[in-house]
């Protein structure tokens, strides 16, 4: 056996350095080939020529980028389905003159009986997509076109003045490749150490002082760790160590924070360091024993006494500054309706009386009343609307044997994903599926039809001439050092209304109005000035994953001057301006949403 020894090592030597060669080939090539297929692409225009007859041009994409963000890209993304598809090649999947009219009123074309408008409607469980009846043709093309090119390279300013244009995704592929790259490398490191540990087996020797060495990594990490906290700290200490807060009760929670993160800092710092101490200390070695010490009472308390103590003083802080937070708001405070939606925020605000019109998601239509304001007109156009869906219903349900035989005759000389997506319309016809949806559909719509037509008869106080003047926009302003309350309502699902800057955040529940009342103390411009960042603006976003594109939910708030205010409110037009046919009761109780507990009451209204 010892006359193998000699000859076992120079084997597991040659064994080890061939493998090591050959994964560092592997590797070396594998990088070099990703790094390569990665870095390519730079162009600004990716396409000559578009399938929406436009000339490709710059200016077109920009434009069709601006509008995909504030029309699109809540629901969907280029490269990846979200709430809907991928847009990446659409127009290669679809004619131009279906994809304009689909676009602008995916409702009316479903209405009319086209296949593909009700076979997308149904892919997508009954869910409908906006209506952008104020988009023209060529702003849907120009959508459109930036969905064949995608985003144009950023453009980015030379030391000499020049621009160059850089591609937006360098960085995220940049990120990729060495994301891989470190993968590989630890493989290698850990192909070393199985390596040396089967040497060791062969010879009989402990090749690595395990202990010692886990024992230093321990003292590494202590220190590596360390030094990285600071550094970090050093960074972004100004985003944990707050001072800078845009609301009058945001310097108390500032305060809070700074106390909290102090008292946790030293804990955390002093914890640390002691833990991984003992670890390197304390490693084994041979002919020492470990000290049993199972037990310490008065030890015990004093740790579980000082963390009491602290939390409960911490805890009573908090508790008084909530309280504080949300007193009830003086008499007279500005009050502005928050609407939630999936993916998207809009502010109602109250007109010249300075009261907001009641609301019910009984009157939410996509179309023509999407915050459910209680407007009579309004009311009657959804009745028209309703009364159109049920005829479209009625006839698609009555028609189901037909189209059943038409599929079926279609069926032969399908392949492939064409064949089984056919399959699939078959199957949910003669399973009663289909049918199923349209009754419930049609049991929707007519509990909402009653419903709406209860609230007009005059038994409920819903309908008041507060609605009338309400002003509906996608911009939030407000009066800088003047309190306002945010009253919030959520059409689907939970949604959170953070406002970062103002150290503000309140759930947005379904059929639970919300609110809170908070006093801006710094303007836009004045907040700009102090970030030295022209381009800052403050947000509503949305701090709960409400869905796929929760990513993509705010809505812009502007705080500004009285004067700036008043401008700005005296160039909005009141949403509801039209008189109705019956005059509108004077005045009635204020009732923030009618929601009634009856069966699907939560659902009538999704359109």
């Amino acid at each position: 056996m010892s006359s193998q020894l000699p000859e076992n090592k120079r084997l597991m030597k040659n064994f080890s350095s061939k493998s090591m060669r050959l994964q560092f080939l592997k590797t070396s090539a594998f990088a070099f080939l990703l790094v390569l297929s990665s870095l390519q692409g730079f162009a600004a225009l990716k396409i000559e020529t578009s399938a929406t007859g436009l000339p490709v041009s710059e200016e077109t994409i920009k434009s069709g980028e601006a509008l995909f963000k504030s029309k699109c890209q809540s629901c969907h993304q280029l490269d990846r389905r979200t709430t809907g598809p991928a847009l990446t090649g659409v127009t290669e999947r679809r004619e131009m003159d279906w994809l304009i009219q689909w676009i602008r009123n995916n409702n009316e074309l479903r209405q009319s009986g086209d296949a593909d408008a009700i076979a997308i409607y149904n892919e997508y469980n009954g869910t409908a997509m906006n209506v952008f009846a104020d988009l023209s043709d060529d702003q849907i093309k120009s959508i459109l076109m930036y969905t064949e090119n995608g985003p144009l390279a950023a453009p980015v300013v030379k030391s000499d003045g020049a621009e160059q244009k850089l591609d937006e995704g360098l960085f995220n592929r940049t990120n990729w490749v060495l994301f891989f790259l470190s993968i590989l490398v630890f493989v290698v490191i850990i192909l070393i150490i199985k390596t040396i540990d089967i040497v060791g087996k062969l010879t009989g020797k402990e090749v690595i002082p395990w202990n010692n060495i886990n024992a230093g990594l321990m003292l590494a990490f202590l220190i590596v760790g360390m030094i990285a906290g600071l550094y970090e700290l050093s960074i972004h200490s100004k985003y944990l160590l707050l001072s800078n807060a845009s609301s009058a009760h945001g310097g108390e929670l500032d305060r809070m924070m700074k106390i909290t993160f102090i008292i946790t800092g030293f804990v955390f710092f002093v914890t640390q360091i002691v833990l991984f101490t003992f670890a390197f200390k304390y490693r084994a070695k041979k002919g020492v024993k470990a000290l049993h010490y199972p037990h310490n009472d008065r030890l015990e308390i004093i740790w579980t006494a000082i963390p009491a103590v602290v939390l409960t003083i911490l805890v009573l802080g908090g508790l008084k500054a909530w309280n504080h937070i949300n007193e009830k708001p003086a008499e007279g405070t500005a009050q502005i309706e928050v609407f939630a939606q999936q993916f998207g925020w809009q502010v109602r605000y109250p007109g010249a009386d300075g009261k907001l019109g009641n609301s019910s998601h009984n009157l939410i239509s996509e179309k023509s009343n999407p915050l459910g304001v209680a407007i009579p007109y309004k009311a009657k156009e959804i009745l028209t609307e309703l009364e159109s869906d049920l005829k479209y219903y009625e006839e698609a349900k009555a028609g189901l044997p037909e189209k059943l035989g038409d599929l079926k005759s279609t069926l032969g000389g399908r392949v492939g994903k064409d064949l089984k997506n056919h399959l699939k319309l078959i199957e949910e016809i003669e399973s009663g599926k289909e049918e199923s949806f349209y009754d419930l559909q049609l049991r929707r719509r007519n509990t909402q039809i009653k419903r709406i037509k209860l609230s007009l008869s005059g038994d409920a106080p819903l309908y008041t001439a507060a609605a009338k003047d309400d002003i509906i926009s996608d911009e939030i302003h407000l009066v800088v050092n003047e309190p306002v309350t945010f009253k919030l309502r959520s059409r689907d699902v939970i949604h959170s209304a953070l406002m970062k800057e103002f150290r503000a955040q309140m759930n947005v529940v379904p059929g639970i109005p919300t609110q809170f009342t908070f006093t801006p103390i710094t303007t836009t411009k004045g907040r700009r000035d102090e970030l030295n960042n022209q381009e800052f603006d403050y947000h509503v976003i949305c701090n709960k994953i409400c869905g796929n594109s929760h990513f993509n939910m705010k809505i812009k708030i502007v705080v500004e001057t009285q004067a700036e205010y008043d401008k700005w409110m005296a160039d909005q037009k009141a949403t509801f301006a039209q008189e109705d046919a019956e005059e509108a009761p004077a005045e009635a109780p204020a009732a923030e949403e009618t929601t009634e507990p009856t069966e699907n009451s939560g659902e009538v209204a999704m359109n």
